[in-house]
């Protein structure tokens, strides 16, 4: 039998808005920017656009000789009162300052990249005004498989235990450009605490909106804000994007059909902010001990992260606490994936947080493993036609500078922590999942899908039951031919406890939502999940958002017994 995993292992594992009218858009002077003035209703059209503090880029464009980098941004904070949060979020095309050497024109929620954060409580009930000022999309797709439909909007709050059912968190309501609607998403009271995020979710638009800019944070408080290590070190969420614009630094818009050689999704740079800042600096003092709160909110993704000299002391994955803080070198985070960490301060200097970027087809970076059954690739065959890299996209570069000076008093870091680990129950079926690419015949492009199928929803969906529990096995099945891609499982409502890897057993199962499955033929991770409340459809797809939205995702429906019925 292969050695059981270890759980640092797992840990490694896991981790054209051409033609649009911005009407009453005010440019800000540099010597305004970091301002973020709510001068006007977001939800007004006409409001001018604000944006967090900018930065500076490390490549290609440099700091300018002698400027400070910026200070570290905050994005403003909405908290929960009185048992509930209301919001209004506006979804439009918005000028956003990031401090490259110009404004960017992007969608983005109420003008800033990324959105607010939202605060609440288990027991808290989020009410959400959700506008669509989106400009109507030029193009149109007659495949459900193909981007499309890519200014119509809606809500998933990632990560989060909530119903997926009516106006809660249920990402097949459907709002078009100049269209609004009414959210009520109750959390339970024993949600637990820790870091999730919300962005949009529409089928075909996901990707476009995401790549944006249009996404962010959201914090559970709970157990795990009261250990006294934690509650003591200064707090900060790091919303990482990888932002992707054309020449003229604008969002373009999705190509549906590309000729040879273009991408569904073109771009000729990508930006890389921490809350909407290019390289700012955290200040610390030496032995200080701070909580960071990370999230990679990128459309497609992977970040490898490591601060120099600098060990990451993990608390959580995914919003789930552990049961001691472990100690990592390197972060890997898939997109959607969330990581909290605690970082201690060594001697006064200046450290970089490096972040090396990966790319399905290239996901080859610090953290990620080895595929588990290498198969070569085609002879010829580099990459997926349709998604071509930019030069130097995945290079590795500075994305924040930590600055340690000063002095305070000596901080400690906790031994145990209040471990999220609920009992699955007997598991009453298993089933097989395949994340597949082929090549039709005849065809440009690969075709992805879920068991050979791309998504549709008219397609009928895979149905558990309701206070049942199931294992899955989820394996990377591409096609004859292909070239070997890295995925992200992903499932909306219920976490999953991951038992093997590869068909070996862990030596401790690792919680999460998101979970990247590596490059391999037949690699695979083998799960539990326990349905053990909140009937309705959901989705399972790729969080690797480009491919979800050319078919990797099907439809899920919880049902409730006596109305299961197998797909």
């Amino acid at each position: 039998m292969a050695d059981p995993i270890s759980r640092r292992t797992v840990f490694a594992y896991s981790a054209g808005i051409a033609g649009a009218t911005y009407a009453g858009i005010v440019a800000k002077e540099h010597a305004e920017r970091g301002r973020v003035a709510d001068q006007a209703d977001p939800g007004d059209p006409a409001a001018p656009v604000t944006s967090p503090a900018p930065g500076r880029v490390t490549s290609p464009v440099p700091r300018p000789r002698g400027a400070r980098p910026p200070a570290f941004p905050a994005p403003r904070v909405l908290s929960a009162a009185g048992g509930e949060l209301r919001v209004t979020l506006t979804a439009r095309a918005a000028l956003v300052d990031l401090g490259a050497p110009q404004l960017i024109r992007t969608y983005a929620y109420d003008n800033a990249i990324p959105g607010r954060t939202w605060e609440i409580r288990g027991g808290d009930t989020l009410r959400v005004h959700l506008r669509n000022r989106l400009p109507a999309a030029a193009g149109r797709a007659a495949r459900p498989d193909r981007p499309h439909a890519w200014t119509t909007t809606n809500l998933h709050t990632h990560g989060l235990h909530v119903s997926p059912a009516g106006h809660a968190d249920n990402v097949f309501l459907e709002i078009p450009p100049g269209e609004e609607q009414h959210l009520e998403i109750a959390v339970p009271r024993d949600h637990p605490g820790g870091l999730f995020w919300y962005h949009p979710h529409w089928p075909g638009a996901a990707a476009q909106q995401l790549r944006g800019g249009m996404a962010g944070a959201l914090i559970v408080r709970g157990a795990i804000d009261e250990v006294e290590e934690v509650a003591a070190a200064r707090e900060h969420v790091m919303v990482l994007q990888a932002i992707e614009l054309g020449g003229r630094y604008e969002l373009l818009d999705p190509v549906p059909e590309p000729a040879a050689g273009q991408s569904f999704f073109p771009r000729s740079r990508v930006l890389y902010p921490v809350n909407g800042t290019l390289a700012p600096t955290v200040t610390m003092y030496p032995g200080e001990v701070q909580r960071w709160r990370l999230l990679n909110a990128a459309a497609g993704t992977f970040m490898s992260l490591r601060l120099a000299r600098h060990d990451f002391h993990v608390l959580a994955w995914d919003g789930l606490t552990l049961r001691a803080p472990d100690p990592a070198r390197v972060l890997m985070l898939s997109p959607g994936n969330r990581a909290e960490v605690l970082v201690r301060a060594g001697r006064p200097g200046r450290y970089d947080l490096v972040l090396t970027p990966g790319s399905s087809q290239y996901p080859d970076i610090p953290g990620m493993p080895a595929a588990g059954a290498p198969s070569p690739t085609e002879p010829g065959r580099a990459g997926v036609p349709g998604f071509p890299v930019v030069p130097g996209e995945l290079a590795a570069r500075a994305v924040l500078s930590v600055e340690v000076t000063g002095h305070g008093p000596a901080m400690g870091l906790p031994t145990g922590l209040p471990a999220f680990d609920p009992p699955v129950g007997r598991i009453a079926r298993r089933r097989d999942v395949a994340f597949t690419a082929r090549q039709p015949r005849g065809a440009p492009f690969p075709a992805f899908g879920v068991d050979g199928v791309p998504f549709d929803p008219a397609r009928p969906p895979y149905r558990p039951v309701l206070g049942t529990a199931e294992e899955w096995t989820v394996t990377n099945a591409p096609g004859p031919g292909l070239a070997q891609q890295a995925y992200a499982f992903h499932v909306h409502t219920n976490p999953f406890r991951i038992t093997k890897r590869n068909g070996t057993r862990l030596a401790e199962p690792a919680w999460r939502d998101t979970c990247v499955l590596t490059k391999g033929a037949g690699d695979s991770i083998t799960l539990e999940t326990y349905f053990a409340d909140f009937p309705g459809r959901l989705t399972e797809h790729c969080q690797v958002l480009p491919q979800a939205d050319l078919g990797l995702m099907s439809g899920i429906e919880i049902v409730r017994p006596g109305e299961h019925r197998r797909r």
